[in-house]
This record gives structure tokens, sequence and C-alpha cells, in this order.
């Protein structure tokens, strides 16, 4: 058996987006940010149908375009948390729109104060229970729509952060570089590891994580992220190289035939637990980030446990049999 932690910096970085809601509850949000897999065009709706009341299936996300909004790249971990709360600052923007014109004198809810009011079900409602339809709030403003662009940027941003993004240069904020506060997501790894006392191939047949990352804005997508992110640290651990020839400065396995990556034949049981977290103070949307989390312990949990079995300590990767036979 084998552990070790996971830790990985909680950052943010400069964004844009624009969000257009209409008088019968349609909500479009634009951001270039990028899809790659992990889901931000979910989350991006998610933040939206939660500030605006609005449902999933009413909500639209062009992304991938550099036409749109810009946003940083989508790598270290940045991407939920950067998209959210561009997406959270225009969705806000909008929000104060209606509860001005639903309080406001003659209008539906005149003389209920915007503090109180609050957006369900294409209704802003206020504490005691009196609601009123998105489309006579639009009735009463007599517009057709409203539309905000929100420009995020975190705490400690250059200046010229903004411009920068424009420029196509992201500014990276957070971990242990902020001024007040260090800013990480952390985790635990568990695994497994079993070894042919003839042969010294090594299995592992069983890894568990737990990890607390923030606020989780969708937790099939960020428990599918951190499986495949600890399913990835064993082929590091255990497979992955890359092998160069060294007479003719050229890569022997340049393709995936060729490199070793684990596949469903090496993998059994991998178990993720999302521990509950709430952090205000990384960013607006109280979300930490998890795409390199999962697999940064793995090897050293890996390792751990290969040590467990054979009392050798092995640092570099990947383990392979010849460093445990002799």
């Amino acid at each position: 058996m084998g552990c070790a932690t996971a830790i990985y910096p909680t950052a943010a970085a400069p964004c844009a987006a624009r969000v257009r809601l209409t008088a019968d509850g349609e909500v479009r949000i634009q951001c270039g940010s990028h899809e790659i897999g992990t889901g931000v065009r979910t989350i991006a709706g998610q933040m939206a149908a939660e500030r605006l009341g609005i449902g999933m299936d009413k909500i639209s996300v062009e992304m991938g375009d550099s036409a749109l909004p810009p946003a940083p790249v989508s790598g270290g971990s940045i991407s939920t948390a950067s998209v959210c709360s561009a997406v959270m600052k225009a969705c806000d923007a909008i929000r104060g729109k209606l509860f001005a014109a639903a309080a406001g004198r003659g209008a539906p809810l005149a003389g209920s104060g915007n503090a109180k009011l609050d957006l369900k079900d294409e209704e802003v409602v206020t504490e005691t229970g009196k609601s009123a339809k998105l489309a006579d709030v639009f009735k009463a403003m007599q517009v057709g729509a409203i539309e905000e662009y929100a420009e995020f940027a975190p705490k400690g941003s250059s200046p010229e952060a903004l411009s920068k993004l424009y420029a196509g240069q992201s500014e990276f904020h957070g971990g242990e570089n902020d001024e007040d506060s260090v800013k990480y997501a952390f985790g635990a790894e568990f695994v497994e590891v079993r070894i042919n006392s003839y042969t010294r191939e090594i299995r592992v047949p069983r890894i568990v994580g737990a990890f607390a990352a923030g606020r989780i804005m969708n937790t099939r997508t960020a428990r599918s992220q951190l499986m495949g992110g600890m399913i990835w640290g064993i082929g590091q651990a255990l497979h992955e190289a890359t092998e160069i020839d060294q007479r003719h400065a050229r890569y022997v396995n340049r393709d995936l035939q060729d490199y070793l990556v684990p596949v469903n034949a090496d993998i059994k049981q991998v178990d993720v637990i999302l521990v509950p977290e709430i952090d205000h103070q990384v960013n607006p949307a109280g979300v930490k980030g998890l795409g390199e989390l999962g697999n940064v312990g793995t090897a050293a949990a890996v390792a751990s446990a290969v040590y467990h079995a054979t009392g050798k300590r092995i640092r570099d990767l990947p383990i392979r049999i010849d460093d445990l036979i002799g």
C-alpha cells in the first residue's frame, strides 16, 4: 500500500464574457474559452442558470471563436475559475437592472427593495413570496433583451492585465504568489500495488483519491476529470517515457502506437471522493480548479507502495521491471 498528498496552486486569469437575456427567458453566453473536453461549456451555462434563475434547456453557450470576448489559455486549472467569474459578473449586472426595474415606482414589485429580491424559475421573487414574471419586468422596462459585457481580473492583476488579454496574453494569479494568502487545492491518493515475485511485473488493482478543490460546479465532470487524472498518473508512474535515439537526436516513440499509456486492461477499481469545501477568498466563483490535481500525487503514491512491497525506494519514472530485479 502507498499514499501521497496532492497539491496544486489555485490560480485565475483575466477573462471576458457577454451574457444576453431576452424577455422570453432565453440566455446566450459568449466567451472565447476553449472546450477541451473538461466541460467548461456546461459549467458556464450552470453559472448563468444559477444567477439568472433560468433552466439549462434555455441557455446556449458559444465558445472557441476569436471573435468572442477573450479568455485565457485552457491550462493550469484556471478555466472554470476565470470563465465562471466573468459570467457571474455579467449575470449580476443583469440582475441589478432587473431588480431596479421590478422594484421601481409603478413596477410589479414596487417598494420591495433590491436587496430582498432574487431570480427563480424565470421570475423575480421577494423574500415574502411575492413574484413577477420576467416577461412583465421586461415589459415595464420597455425592452426585449438585456445584454451585459463583463471583464474579470483577479486580485493582484497588473493595470494592463485586461489590455494584455485582448492581445492574447494571460496573467496567472494565485497559488503562493498572492499578497494576502496562499491558495491551493488539496488531495490525498491511496494505491494498492501488487508485484509478481518472479517477474517483478507491477500492477495497480485499486486506487482511491480524495480531493478538496473549492466549489465543484459539476460533480459528474469533476469526478470524471479526477478519475482520468489518476489513471494518467498511473501511466506516468509505470508506463510513460519519451525514448530518444541519441545517435540521431530523434524521438523513437513519437505517436500513441508506441508511447505507452494505461488502457482498460490496466485499470480495475478507481474511486474518487469529493471533499466539500467552500472558500470565498480564492475568486468570486469560489472555484479552485482540478485539472492537474488528480495526477500530481499518483506517481508518488505508487512509488511509496512499491517501496512498501519491495523495500526499494525508486525516484526515477517510470518505475521499470529492471529497477526491481537484483
